[in-house]
């Protein structure tokens, strides 16, 4: 392993233990730092697979304890820590990290894709829940709507967690390559 690969896994360590940020309180729901992780993963790995692999890693060893240890109303039994849709949108979003590896990072460059994965997120997600809620909402364009309507509430602190975290992740990443010739 490189010590460039080292340190990027070390990056997404923090990641991982970040996400128990929530032990804070509901005040904290949804401020995370998985898809900043995701979007450096994609941005710095020079592997396409890697950064994706490391990324799906990430979220199901943070899931595989968040579940266990804190979720255990929502999951009574032991949890495997899966979860399709969301994985498949962090690789999506580790996927546009690696489209600004292609390109030099510019602030526009930042804030676009952080704006991008931090709405991606917020739509494909609530559009998973409506479209798999058996319930909780209508399968109309009303129930659509009230359904993001809902999520609503969790966007601030999506938006906040992503550029917070990102501005973290990359600026420490780049400083530490001024730093360290081996990370260029």
């Amino acid at each position: 392993m490189t010590k460039r690969t080292g340190i990027l896994i070390g990056f997404l360590a923090l990641a991982i233990a970040s996400r128990f940020f929530i032990l804070a309180g509901p005040a904290w729901a949804n401020f995370s730092p998985m898809a900043s992780m995701a979007l450096f993963a994609g941005t710095y790995f020079s592997n396409r697979l890697q950064a994706i692999s490391w990324t799906l890693l990430a979220l199901w060893f943070s899931n595989l304890l968040l579940n266990n240890l804190l979720y255990t109303e929502f999951f009574p039994s032991f949890s495997f820590g899966f979860d399709g849709v969301h994985m498949g949108i962090f690789a999506l979003i580790s996927l546009l990290g690696s489209v600004n590896a292609q390109k030099s990072m510019n602030i526009t460059r930042f804030v676009g894709s952080n704006l991008t994965a931090a709405l991606g997120f917020f739509i494909l997600s609530n559009f998973a829940v409506w479209f798999a809620s058996e319930i909780a909402y209508p399968k109309n364009f009303q129930g659509l709507l009230s359904c993001f309507t809902a999520g609503l509430p969790f966007l601030k602190n999506s938006l906040l967690s992503q550029f917070l975290f990102s501005g973290l992740f990359f600026g420490a990443f780049e400083s530490l390559k001024v730093r360290i010739p081996a990370l260029r």
